[in-house]
């Protein structure tokens, strides 16, 4: 008799809910290989600068915004330039700043990219070559950089608070940038996620919908955002949300975000002016922003030395760029007087008891404006930094001795 055939044994079939793992692994994976070619291969539209600080910024103690202790990155200017960050244990810009050595007095400045040198390395920052000149001049004093892109004066007071007790500042600067602060103050909520720190209808967005949320750590998310706001703007959350009553008071009455360019709209004579006319007052409730961030500071140093130092952009050493991009935004010219806005900061300082100094003058005297700033035409480069710096060290050394 022949053998009898071998039956065929019945193919097993797989548990379902092993099935649906291995689908939901193939999905996560799928989804991964995405998420890294946006990462590798897309390149953020200008828009998105910001995204390269991510991991900059921590919540402090408070909540507050701060830049990461031990952060080490770098920063893109403009299309090719890049410079290097590195934030010390305490928070500050630069390297490790040891104890404090008998003899040795310590000044802290606080305020925002300008201070803390974008577009600089740190040693070409101001407060770095504010150490540089005080030592010339045979003072043995550590200046810590305390500056934070896209701080206003109130955050700035709250930083000098916070970095206070480990630096052991005898002395404090407050720098005021005419370029943004103004604005920045008049929005001043902040919050950090995903490293990094958001403000305005952001810090808002951030708390309620998640689509901002996954789209501030997935790139590809950031990408179809991108594309539903420009293609659908009604679909997108960034173009529905609507502000906060306190928010619209704050900002009421403030020109378009183009014509605030370089903060020339607060050189403006008429003192009562809003954007568009009818609204309330727009200079005086900005200025009074700065007198309680600066009475603020008085309390916060305690006695010890303290200095305000505004900070001009190009456009407030160079009349004719002033005036030909004020008539470029639609302004008349005859309408803000150059200088006007110094002149009001210097006065609400003194109204809030705060010795005040205006840095607009040396920069002026300087020389070509294309050499004492970067392309951007706001931030000051480094030989820059070093004419404010030199400056600022004759005027600091009596109050240091």
């Amino acid at each position: 008799m022949g053998a009898s055939p071998t039956k065929a044994r019945p193919r097993r079939r797989r548990h379902p809910a092993l099935r649906v793992t291995l689908l939901l692994a193939s999905c996560v994976l799928a989804l991964l290989l995405v998420e890294l070619g946006f990462r590798w291969f897309w390149r953020m539209p200008p828009i998105f600068a910001e995204f390269q600080q991510a991991g900059m910024y921590v919540a402090g103690p408070a909540g507050e915004p701060m830049l990461a202790p031990g952060y080490r990155g770098t920063l893109r200017i403009g299309a090719e330039a890049t410079t290097l960050v590195h934030i010390d244990s305490r928070g500050l810009r630069g390297e490790e700043v040891g104890p404090k050595r008998a003899g040795e007095k310590r000044l802290l400045v606080v305020g925002d990219s300008l201070v803390f040198g974008y577009g600089v390395e740190a040693n070409e920052a101001m407060p770095a070559r504010l150490q540089v000149a005080l030592r010339e001049l045979g003072l043995d004093v550590t200046v810590g950089n305390g500056g934070v892109p896209g701080f206003g004066p109130s955050h700035a007071v709250q930083r000098l608070r916070l970095l206070d007790p480990a630096f052991d500042a005898d002395a404090f600067v407050v720098c005021g940038f005419l370029g943004n602060d103004a604005t920045d103050e008049a929005l001043p909520k902040r919050t950090v996620y995903a490293g990094l720190m958001l403000q305005g209808a952001m810090a808002d967005l951030v708390q309620v919908s998640w689509r901002t949320r996954l789209a501030l750590r997935s790139r590809a998310a950031l990408w179809l955002e991108a594309m539903i706001l420009n293609e659908r703007p009604a679909w997108s959350p960034l173009a529905t949300w609507s502000p906060s009553a306190d928010d619209l008071a704050r900002v009421a009455g403030l020109p378009p975000e183009p014509q605030r360019h370089a903060g020339l709209f607060l050189d403006a004579v008429d003192e009562q002016v809003s954007w568009p006319s009818g609204g309330p007052p727009v200079l005086p409730r900005l200025h009074g922003y700065l007198q309680a961030a600066l009475q603020q500071a008085k309390q916060a140093a305690d006695g010890r030395p303290l200095l305000f130092v505004v900070l001009p952009t190009s456009w407030q050493c160079d009349e004719e760029k002033r005036v030909a991009t004020l008539v470029g935004m639609g302004f008349a010219a005859k309408d803000f007087r150059r200088g006007l806005a110094q002149q009001r900061w210097l006065a609400v300082a003194a109204a809030a008891g705060v010795p005040a100094l205006d840095a607009t003058p040396i920069v002026t005297a300087a020389g070509d404006s294309k050499e004492l700033f970067i392309q951007d035409g706001g931030h000051l480069s480094g030989k820059g930094n070093d004419v404010v710096a030199r400056w600022l060290a004759a005027e600091l050394a009596p109050r240091l001795r």
